[in-house]
């Protein structure tokens, strides 16, 4: 080693960048931008200063080997970026972008961009502000806010002067939505602006307030039924079945006077005179004064009109058919009841000789049968009964 330096000094050299070529080979050295903008942040602010202005976020470009890249992805929170503010009097300049890496080993910064940001500073102030809250969302039908109070008046607003200056109060939003009873939560207070916007920038003390809100029933909600009255009568023979209301119920609100009033909502009536079949009438939902609906709807009735069932007896000679040359009959009864079924405007219409009686002999000789009695019906009518159902035929040599 004392009497060759120089070889020494080329073996080590020679050594390095071998080691170096195989690591790079092994696992490539990759240049390449982190996947998020890293925003920037201010430190050592001097006392009696504030910044301003929103810094803008910056672009980082890395370098690192190949296998540590799976772990910079999943640990973009590693990386931050500042500006140090420490001995910065000035109220405008340009700061120089620092980058801090925790966690991730073997990575470079190759490049940030842009390089340098603009710092506004201005006088840190400090200022109180008034506490109002802000119900947020709709109350259930029937419900409506009531007073709201909150354990501050006011809290302090600090930060740059031009941003403290249009704080105009802290807000307390609450959400209220659906609710039926009051509550009193604790809410993060927020600065906001004349025309209700955040202020950014700077911040409140204390950060957050108790706060109440009533919430009250100032009306009831019901279902009603719907209902119509059918003037008049339908034709004669024929009756009302049924009343079809649809939709049949509407959802109402009132006072509590007015809805005890109520058992039902009469639509109008319906004139049915002289009807035969069904009559359809449309309405439109009339409320009492005192009484409202989410919406008004039109309704459809229907009054379903039938005829009036009944039955219709009469008694007919029964005619023998079937009988063979040179033979007469004589028989036991000649008058059969014949009782029919049927509606009783379809049944007035008929006449006697709209039924027929008959007594089938066809194939029969000489001497006493029994014959079933049939009966022909008119269309629209059915038999309910006849008497008698046989009849004895006696035939004999005419």
């Amino acid at each position: 080693m004392r009497n060759t330096p120089g070889l020494l000094m080329l073996s080590a050299l020679l050594g390095i960048s071998l080691w170096v070529f195989v690591t790079e080979e092994e696992n490539p050295t990759r240049v390449e931008e982190l996947g998020n903008l890293v925003l920037v942040q201010s430190v050592n602010v001097e006392p009696g200063f504030a910044l301003a202005n929103q810094l803008e976020s910056v672009q980082l470009t890395l370098a690192a080997p190949e296998e540590r890249w799976a772990e910079i992805e999943a640990n973009l929170a590693s990386f931050s970026a500042f500006v140090d503010l420490r001995g910065v009097m000035e109220r405008e300049q340009e700061i120089r972008v620092q980058v801090d890496i925790e966690g991730v080993r073997g990575v470079r910064v190759i490049e940030v961009f842009p390089e340098r940001v603009t710092v506004n500073l201005e006088d840190l102030i400090s200022a109180k502000v008034p506490v109002r809250v802000r119900p947020i969302g709709p109350l259930p039908l029937g419900f409506e806010q009531g007073d709201t109070s909150v354990d501050l008046p006011s809290v302090t607003v600090t930060g740059p002067e031009s941003l403290v200056s249009r704080v105009r109060d802290a807000v307390a939003d609450v959400n209220i939505t659906g609710l039926t009873l009051g509550i009193e939560p604790t809410v993060v207070l927020i600065p906001r602006g004349v025309g209700g916007g955040e202020i950014r920038g700077v911040t409140l003390e204390p950060a957050a307030a108790r706060v109440s809100v009533d919430i009250r029933q100032s009306t009831l909600v019901r279902t009603l039924p719907l209902q119509v009255d059918p003037k008049g009568a339908p034709a004669p023979g024929y009756h009302i079945t049924n009343v079809v209301v649809s939709p049949s119920t509407i959802t109402v609100e009132g006072t509590l006077e007015a809805l005890q009033q109520l058992g039902a909502i009469n639509l109008g009536e319906v004139d049915v005179t002289a009807a035969q079949i069904d009559v359809t009438r449309a309405f439109q939902v009339e409320l009492p004064q005192g009484i409202s609906a989410d919406e008004t709807r039109s309704i459809t009735v229907i009054v379903q009109i039938s005829p009036i069932e009944g039955d219709f007896t009469v008694a007919l000679v029964a005619g023998v058919v079937g009988l063979a040359n040179g033979l007469a009959t004589a028989l036991d009864t000649e008058t059969i009841e014949v009782t029919l079924t049927g509606s009783l405007p379809l049944l007035s219409q008929f006449i006697a000789g709209d039924v027929a009686v008959t007594l089938d002999v066809t194939g029969l000789g000489v001497g006493i049968h029994d014959i079933a009695v049939e009966v022909t019906v008119p269309e629209g009518a059915a038999l309910q009964s006849l008497h008698p159902e046989t009849v004895s035929v006696t035939l004999i040599i005419e």
